[in-house]
């Protein structure tokens, strides 16, 4: 059965998880907390909202296809987005 936990994360403050049926990691807070507490204060207010949420169909910031988008901005910057990225590697 899915459930909430919070734990420590490497240093020292407190995030929740969402762990699925199969023990694996579905979602994450994207914040830290100082306490165990507030991070399933958190996690419980996210339950209680999430219960109530629609799934939106639409693509997030209206960008059918991100790396295209990325490609054609980079292309237009006189860059190549690969090369940029495998610099980071």
């Amino acid at each position: 059965m899915p459930e909430f936990d919070a734990y420590q994360d490497l240093v020292g403050k407190w995030r929740w998880r969402l762990r699925g049926g199969d023990g694996r990691t579905v979602a994450t807070s994207g914040e830290s907390f100082e306490t165990h507490w507030h991070a399933l204060r958190a996690a419980e207010a996210v339950r209680g909202t999430a219960a109530a949420a629609l799934v939106n169909s639409e693509p997030a910031g209206r960008v059918e296809d991100p790396l295209a988008e990325l490609v054609a901005r980079e292309a237009r910057d006189g860059r190549r987005a690969l090369e940029v990225s495998a610099a980071w590697n």
